[in-house]
């Protein structure tokens, strides 16, 4: 029974769905259901239009989707959630192979599929080596700026379908110059089918969020089309798109070419789980279930294995599907797996309905589903709270619109690392000092009543030590003991948030002692944990300092200090005074309750400050008493 247990846990820890389908409720089952419609009410259209974003034909929407869907529900920790296809994610594949082989051709939708399997390894590999933590060193405020330039990219990219012209190539400047200078050029009739979507996709949406805009305007452009002869009018429609499914099969490349797509696959999985981790944590805060970064990593990998291996296109989060999931009150992945069945009854029998649909619909479609990325507010938002945020948001947003989509997410994903590693490197300490009343030792800058203790400055580094920032405390400690009102005796250094000191970091504190010896000035450590001490011992830096100068709590090492030093001070005496009193209350309290070892602890302490606060009886040595 046990074993059976047991297994029954890993299993549900590898495959969510099964933990989530524990106390599965029927009522729950007409929600679910319902959010399965409307998935696939937005995915048919916008999964067509996504597919030609990524330079493949619209049926390999139909392709991608339904096992994208299926290995997410599956494996992913969000209930809510949809992974299928990804306007991001999409431009950022065809940036990737443009350069490589003509859009359409048969060895571009290799490379495609082949781009998608790829990204999905590292996205997998990244998941089972548990690095779900790399989004956090995607700054928001970058991340705004990218697909801000990359939603206007997209956009600009479908203009020309809604004004019925062709030849824009080159990027955004190049296309946008490109309309401008052939409006004359306009074909009326697919403006007015393009305008009069884009018109019909805007009021649906403000009439009703959960009406499915984009299915019911390209149901009534196929209507259209039919009965005014759209195409015989010279507007470009979709065409013939094949009934059925296709085989799964690995994508013929070479070693060569998967070396050449790496740096983009990099960046389709760093960018689809970036734009999927915030809003699955935000929808499992909502309905009150844990999302896990590492099974996010592993779920959105096997679902763009997945779509590569049924030649598809890389798939990423869907914000617009999931908000509409979770709207139409959707309790589990299970709205998920029935979507993917429905879509798969469409590709196999209903796809012959799309051949009257205008291009320009799916362009209207497009524009208005991106306008979303457009997050003006934010960056108004930004701008007013910090402008070095809306600076390097404006910073990513223009890359992408100058150099292009793949140069533009490298800047973006360069300014990340460089904001994390010089706000690391920048060295923010914190003087701490006794509050008044108390013997608890705070910033003085946060609490005007604290007051540091004469010779003594207790200092905290408020990041971990590191390579990065070693250097930069080094020098901000000195100064710390440099500017002093009075001679500083002794540099008491609280450790407790350096949770993995390095090498670097280790080799500046036996460095900061031997400098500080030289000055008369002795190093004392408190509050660092374990693995932090297990540096320490191994670099030869508590030998240096002395174990007997390594602290547990702030406290002692004060306590220590006071105890080896003559007091003179009537800050010194005022802590002495509450020291006693309060140790003797919480010994009445505690001492009961306590382990032996604890109890000795906080006894020795007693009489440490008992023994310190006697020196102030005792007048100064050539002097009369204070």
């Amino acid at each position: 029974m046990s074993q059976r247990g047991t297994t029954t846990d890993r299993r549900s820890s590898f495959i969510p769905f099964l933990a989530s389908m524990r106390g599965y409720r029927p009522s729950w089952l007409k929600r679910d259901l319902v959010g399965a419609l409307t998935i696939t009410a937005l995915l048919i259209p916008e999964g067509m239009a996504y597919a030609q974003l990524a330079g493949a034909p619209p049926q390999a929407a139909f392709y991608a989707c339904p096992v994208a869907l299926v290995l997410y529900a599956l494996l992913g920790s969000s209930r809510q959630l949809v992974v299928a296809v990804s306007a991001t994610v999409a431009v950022l594949s065809a940036a990737t192979i443009s350069a490589l082989a003509p859009s359409g051709s048969a060895h571009f939708l290799a490379l495609t599929a082949g781009l998608a399997m790829l990204a999905g390894l590292i996205s997998l590999l990244a998941g089972v080596l548990r690095l779900g933590r790399i989004a956090q060193f995607f700054s928001p405020s970058v991340l705004t700026g990218f697909v801000f330039g990359l939603a206007l990219v997209i956009a600009i990219k479908q203009v020309p379908k809604l004004f019925g012209l062709k030849g824009a190539e080159g990027g955004f400047f190049e296309r946008l110059w490109f309309v401008l200078t052939h409006l004359p050029r306009t074909h009326l009739p697919t403006l007015l089918v393009g305008a009069s979507c884009l018109v019909l996709l805007v009021v649906l949406e403000r009439i009703s969020e959960r009406l499915p805009a984009a299915l019911v305007v390209l149901v009534l452009a196929i209507l259209a089309s039919h009965l005014l002869g759209l195409q015989a009018r010279g507007v470009e429609v979709v065409g013939n798109i094949p009934s059925g499914l296709v085989a799964p099969r690995l994508p013929g490349m070479k070693w060569s070419d998967v070396l050449t797509l790496l740096p983009g696959a990099c960046g389709i999985a760093l960018v689809a789980f970036a734009e999927a981790i915030g809003p699955a944590r935000m929808l499992g805060a909502r309905h009150g279930y844990p999302v896990n970064p590492n099974q996010e990593l592993i779920g959105l990998g096997c679902a763009n294995l997945g779509a590569g291996l049924f030649q598809g296109f890389s798939v990423g989060c869907s914000l617009s599907k999931s908000a509409a999931n979770d709207q139409a009150g959707a309790h589990s992945q299970l709205s998920s797996l029935v979507a993917a069945g429905f879509t798969l009854l469409v590709a196999l029998f209903f796809t012959p309905l799309f051949r009257a649909l205008p291009e320009a619909t799916l362009g209207a479609i497009v524009v208005v589903a991106v306008s979303g990325m457009m997050e003006v507010g934010e960056l108004r938002r930004l701008s007013r709270l910090r402008r070095v945020d809306f600076l390097v948001s404006m910073t990513a947003l223009l890359g992408v619109l100058v150099l292009d989509v793949l140069p533009g997410l490298l800047l973006a994903v360069g300014l990340s690392l460089f904001l994390t590693v010089y706000r690391a490197s920048l060295p923010r300490l914190s003087e701490l000092g006794r509050a008044a009343g108390t013997l608890d030792f705070v910033d003085m800058r946060h609490d005007p009543s604290a007051r540091s203790l004469p010779g003594l400055k207790v200092l905290r580094p408020n990041e971990g030590i590191f390579f990065a920032n070693a250097e930069s405390l080094r020098e901000e400690i000195l100064e710390h003991v440099r500017r002093g009102p009075l001679s500083v005796q002794a540099v008491l250094l609280d450790l407790e948030v350096t949770t993995d000191l390095d090498v670097p970091g280790a080799d500046m504190l036996a460095g900061l002692h031997e400098e500080l010896e030289s000055r008369g000035v002795t190093l004392m450590l408190a509050r660092a944990i374990a693995p932090t001490q297990e540096m320490m011992e191994r670099t030869g830096v508590l030998e240096k300092v002395g174990r007997d100068h390594l602290y547990p709590h702030v406290l002692g090492g004060v306590v220590d200090y006071l105890a080896r030093h003559a007091p003179h001070a009537r800050d010194e005496r005022a802590f002495f005074h509450d020291g006693l009193h309060r140790l003797g209350t919480l010994a009445e309290e505690v001492e009961a309750s306590m382990p032996d070892e604890e109890r000795e602890q906080l006894e020795r302490m007693r009489r440490e400050l008992r023994q310190a606060e006697s020196a102030l009886e005792e007048p100064p040595h050539g002097g009369s008493g204070p």
